[in-house]
């Protein structure tokens, strides 16, 4: 009973989703920048909505051009990171009380709260990054960030990275599956995932690679330590083997030399 029951709020949840996407695509360009842009603001619901509805609209006007999809690309990604400075602006002004946020302030609960600062503790400024990829605490992630006065210029950047690695692809892969939605949001929630791994894979590489590097450079410089303190003993035996003898050893040889 219980399957039957989640299998049918799975297919709602999907429908519903789905009827979002037709609403988007009729608006094309616009629909797609305003919905991210509520998105942004704590909107409940995935970004990948808009972006599958934007792909959508370009299959429905040319399902074959490439100079469409791209200003849908551009549309998309400037709604996105729009919502998202908005939201850290949000943060920055209020600091640690987002309930004096009207509509935006109820989706930022507390227990959202402690995890999105739990990752700002893990990863630093880096969280806004792997945040992008988190349905949840994605908002909360963009608020806590200006709360916590992260640099602007740095929120931009880590925030463009993260949406530059799913927000052109899932535009995309949207345009390209048509009519298929089902099959495009399956694809996006995928790609999300495999991005994600990734991403946690590059950084685990890059993490093994610079702890060899530190190694090796230690281990070099305690062989040159150990090289110069053998250097520095050597120098001191050889100087001791050749001191100049002082003159009153020289007579007593000398005299001994006589009486022989």
């Amino acid at each position: 009973m219980s399957g039957l029951f989640h299998s049918a709020l799975l297919l709602a949840a999907q429908s519903l989703k789905e009827s979002l996407v037709y609403w988007i695509s009729e608006y094309s360009y616009v629909g797609v920048f305003l919905f991210l842009l509520a998105c942004g603001l704590g909107f409940p619901s995935p970004e990948e909505v808009a972006l599958v509805g934007g792909g959508y609209a370009v299959y429905l006007d040319d399902p074959e051009s490439w100079p469409k999809i791209l200003l849908m690309v551009a549309v998309a990604l400037s709604g996105v990171l729009l919502g998202d400075v908005i939201l850290y602006f949000i943060g920055r002004r209020v600091g640690e009380r987002p309930e004096r946020v009207p509509f935006v302030g109820r989706h930022l609960t507390e227990r959202r709260m402690r995890r999105a600062r739990a990752l700002f503790r893990r990863h630093g400024a880096k969280a806004v990054f792997f945040g992008r990829f988190l349905f949840g605490i994605r908002a909360v992630t963009f608020f806590v960030s200006g709360s916590l006065r992260v640099p602007l210029g740095t929120f931009v950047l880590m925030d463009g990275l993260a949406a530059l690695l799913t927000v052109p692809a899932s535009v995309i892969l949207a345009w390209w599956f048509g009519g298929q939605l089902h099959r495009a949001f399956d694809a996006i929630g995928q790609l999300d995932r495999v991005v994600l791994l990734v991403v946690a894979g590059g950084v685990c590489a890059v993490g093994v690679a610079w702890l060899r590097r530190r190694r090796q450079r230690l281990a070099e410089l305690d062989e040159r330590l150990a090289n110069e303190e053998s250097a520095t003993e050597l120098g001191a035996v050889t100087a001791g083997e050749q001191a100049p003898q002082s003159p009153l050893a020289t007579e007593s040889e000398e005299s001994a030399h006589l009486l022989e």
